[in-house]
């Protein structure tokens, strides 16, 4: 944990010799097993890194582009406490992403970044994550890490064809539509707060109001460790 950006970059460049380091946060696998953050960097980020060695373990065929999309769905909710348990509400879009993209968001190419297989990938974590929200707005997300898990893909070439039951060219015209729907919401998207978790179901609904949020309608509900939030 180190203490600003600026910090945590140098630290990356000096230690590990990561000649470009992201600016939040960053997991190094085996042999290093090492997660970097600073401390203004947000839940958002802890969310994001600590998923990258939950994927790597138990979705060993995961394809290429899930590397980077599947934690950086991750990386932004909103929940609150109930007593022991920790109730978190997903699928949002995340305002620095959508910024980063701009222009090309409606110009991303759905078959490029499935078919793409070199691990240094040509793509940002910022294309990638798009790919798995959309599969969430299908309601098609969990569908498509239990078949990473089984191995299972149905006859079809993908495990991400396989979750929505159709070949990738019926799929564009599914994803050109998604696309143009996040950038129509663009100026909202932007008005998002950070990931944020509430002391309880009360302040959740204030926040919500506050925000005007649109609360998802799945979540995923879980035991907390200890009393210590």
């Amino acid at each position: 944990m180190l203490e600003d950006r600026a910090t945590f970059q140098e630290f990356l460049r000096r230690e590990f010799r990561v000649n470009d380091p992201p600016g939040f946060g960053i997991y190094l696998p085996p042999p290093h097993k090492l997660f970097a953050t600073y401390e203004d960097s947000g839940l958002g980020t802890f969310a994001h890194e600590i998923m990258h060695p939950l994927v790597e373990r138990n979705l060993k065929d995961r394809p290429i582009w899930a590397m980077g999309g599947i934690p950086g769905f991750f990386e932004k909710f909103y929940g609150y406490w109930q007593q022991d348990k920790l109730t978190v509400h997903w699928g949002y879009p995340n305002p620095w992403r959508i910024q980063v993209l701009g222009t090309n968001l409606v110009r991303l190419d759905l078959k490029a970044i499935l078919a793409n297989t070199e691990y240094r990938t040509p793509y940002n974590q910022s294309d990638l994550r798009m790919v798995s929200m959309f599969l969430w707005e299908q309601g098609k997300l969990k569908r498509f890490l239990q078949l990473i898990e089984k191995g299972e893909k149905n006859g079809y070439k993908s495990y991400f064809e396989a979750a929505l039951e159709m070949p990738v060219e019926r799929v564009l015209p599914l994803w050109q539509s998604y696309l143009r729907a996040v950038a129509a919401d663009a100026r909202q998207i932007m008005r998002l707060p950070p990931s944020t978790i509430l002391d309880d179901e009360r302040a959740f609904r204030t926040f919500k109001v506050l925000h005007e949020l649109k609360v998802a309608p799945s979540t995923t509900t879980t035991n907390a460790v200890s009393s210590d939030k």
